[in-house]
């Protein structure tokens, strides 16, 4: 008796499920370290899930790992994810330029990491240990990894939005940033990624994390070929316009110096700039809409969509010289034509517009200034 075909069908199915999964874990090796004691000494704690949000590790396997008694984090770089990825595209992109291009991501975030310790960048989050490991019985048997310290979390989950007791934490840590931002230009590095998910949180200090999408004049990067390597909905608006400098220092200066603006809303607020702009920009003349060239056309309109946001920015914000002090620091950081952004003292003395330094001695001023505020409000009261 021949077999009907529906039972045909389904024995090839479950075989073809069979032979995948067989694959999947015959490749995988960077899903199979926890528990093993890496060459280096790392011992491999644990596998640490992705959570909601979190980016960028589609072709990483993130653990924690412990030395000298030490946690740290540790991403395991996954080589079979190429293969997904490359069958899943319908762009028919061959696989050995995903790798290659994968893999000048994983050197060039090693290498970064590198010159900011060799000129002692405090502020920013780096790899601690680089390293390849080999584990027989896999097909890719070779397992590139970075480990980082352990942050205790980003601004994300660390910052509400209404307590007048936060606000001192928050300029405090906005200080450290910008100290961050300053470090890495001093070396001429523009970071281009300056979300509130990259901003983390180790004990008392905040440090910049993820130099995976940054851009340097030193180290060739796998994206050096765009004008802006970040997240696009962060994106500054001469970006978003497709209007900016081909200068690299211009362009990418303003850019860190708008990232940063936006982060100082989204501390005070919960939203970023963005998000305020495009709330008050008329759809014909909007980023989403707009096809012309001549950016003039959408110019007017981009100013007062930016007096309203920072209007709508302010209005929570209760104590008054704090709302003026920030008014004017997100003015000048996030002022839509980069041209005129940045602090007014360093434009009109045509030095480097997008200096972090007047903005770092300001938030240390203010946070100083809402501490003692807070304090004498309290013994008032």
């Amino acid at each position: 008796m021949q077999p009907d075909r529906d039972s045909v069908k389904e024995h090839f199915s479950i075989l073809e499920i069979k032979r995948e999964k067989m694959m999947d874990d015959y490749t995988n090796a960077a899903h199979e370290l926890a528990n093993r004691t890496l060459t280096t000494g790392w011992e491999v704690v644990k596998i640490v899930k992705k959570q909601p949000g979190q980016t960028g590790s589609f072709f990483s396997v993130c653990y924690h790992v412990q030395k000298g008694g030490e946690l740290c984090f540790m991403k395991a770089f996954d080589f079979a994810s190429f293969f997904q990825i490359s069958e899943d595209s319908r762009s028919g992109r061959p696989i050995v330029d995903i790798m290659s291009t994968m893999l000048d991501a994983y050197r060039f975030e090693r290498d970064l990491s590198k010159l900011c310790q060799n000129h002692h960048v405090t502020k920013v989050s780096f790899v601690r240990d680089a390293g390849e490991e080999y584990i027989t019985g896999y097909a890719i048997p070779v397992v590139p990894y970075l480990v980082f310290n352990l942050a205790d979390g980003d601004i994300r989950s660390m910052l509400t939005f209404s307590e007048d007791l936060d606000q001192a934490w928050k300029l405090n840590s906005l200080h450290d940033v910008a100290v961050g931002i300053k470090q890495l230009h001093n070396i001429e590095v523009s970071h281009q990624d300056l979300t509130p998910s990259n901003i983390l949180i180790f004990g008392r200090d905040s440090r910049i994390g993820d130099l995976g999408r940054s851009s340097c004049k030193r180290l060739s990067s796998p994206h050096d070929d765009k004008p802006f390597t970040g997240k696009w909905g962060y994106a500054p608006p001469e970006i978003l316009y497709n209007i900016y400098s081909h200068d690299w220092q211009t362009r990418c200066f303003a850019t860190d110096c708008y990232l940063f603006g936006s982060l100082v809303v989204f501390y005070f607020s919960g939203v970023t700039m963005n998000a305020l702009l495009r709330k008050y920009l008329p759809d014909p003349v909007s980023w989403e809409y707009w096809r012309g060239s001549n950016f003039n056309e959408v110019k007017d309109y981009l100013l007062q969509a930016f007096e309203r946001a920072l209007e709508e920015f302010t209005s929570n914000i209760r104590l008054p010289f704090l709302r003026t002090e920030l008014e004017h620091i997100v003015q000048y950081l996030c002022y839509p034509l980069p041209e005129k952004r940045g602090h007014p003292r360093n434009i009109k003395e045509l030095s480097n517009n997008y200096s972090m330094e007047r903005f770092i001695t300001k938030f240390d001023v203010l946070a100083s200034k809402v501490k003692y505020e807070l304090l004498k409000g309290n013994k008032s009261g």
